[in-house]
């Protein structure tokens, strides 16, 4: 079940950025906190969502396992998420 609860918190993280890409054509968003010139709140829900989502599997695993692997599972989560932005900034001009 928390691998499932893992993929949903992936797919949601990767949503909220398509939604933020989306929403800012031709506009090169920093992997940082930056202000970007529009965010949807439904990127923010997405994202928000998958946070909770990832926490609540890495939990779920025995307290053991989640004591020492649960934050390096969050950040794999949000890593597609991360890749991408890098694709979306490689493609915008700088």
């Amino acid at each position: 079940m928390s691998i499932v609860l893992f993929v949903l918190a992936a797919c949601a993280a990767v949503a909220s950025e398509v939604l933020l890409t989306r929403a800012n054509p031709g506009v090169r968003l920093p992997l940082w906190r930056g202000q970007q010139p529009l965010y949807p709140t439904a990127a923010r829900v997405l994202r928000g969502l998958a946070g909770g989502t990832a926490v609540f599997a890495a939990i779920s695993f025995n307290d053991h396992f989640a004591s020492w692997w649960g934050v390096l599972l969050i950040v794999v989560v949000f890593l597609p998420a991360l890749l991408v932005r890098l694709v979306q900034n490689g493609r915008v001009p700088a």
